[in-house]
């Protein structure tokens, strides 16, 4: 709770910026034009990714997504929570990308049905191991858009 509020604090102040990577607002872009939904789903609270994504260093993300989860739908490893995000957003399991930079999480998803589960490489990333090389592999958020 303390935590939250010294974010908070810090954020409206200008103090604290999200950190995003610079291919993420030109992806969000993308997906507007294109009517494609963006979900964030996040081991951080809902508020915290309301603030780091209202406040970031591109400027205020918040309009860009259509919908927050964090683990109140469930754990990231774990199959069931990708299956109540679909739910919730009232979506085939199959029509979802879902990226991460975990392998533990994109297996979780692949098992709950997830169509299009993606590895995104960023420097600094943990090595892949074999499991990691069984997804597609991005190293840019816009290699999701299509042209």
């Amino acid at each position: 709770f303390m935590q939250g509020d010294m974010w908070k604090s810090g954020y409206e102040s200008g103090e604290l910026k999200g950190h995003v990577y610079p291919d993420f607002k030109p992806m969000l872009e993308w997906c507007k034009t294109n009517n494609v939904l963006v979900s964030i789903y996040s081991s951080e609270s809902i508020n915290a990714q309301k603030l780091l994504f209202g406040n970031s260093d591109e400027g205020d993300l918040k309009a860009y997504f259509d919908s927050h989860f964090d683990t109140t739908s469930g754990g990231k490893k774990e199959k069931e929570s990708y299956l109540n995000i679909a739910n919730k957003l009232n979506v085939d399991p199959n029509d979802i990308v879902f990226v991460s930079d975990a392998e533990a999480e994109l297996v979780a998803a692949r098992d709950a049905g997830i169509g299009f589960p993606v590895m995104s490489i960023r420097p600094g990333n943990v090595l892949l191991t074999d499991v990691g090389h069984e997804f597609p592999i991005i190293y840019s958020l816009m290699q999701l858009c299509g042209s």
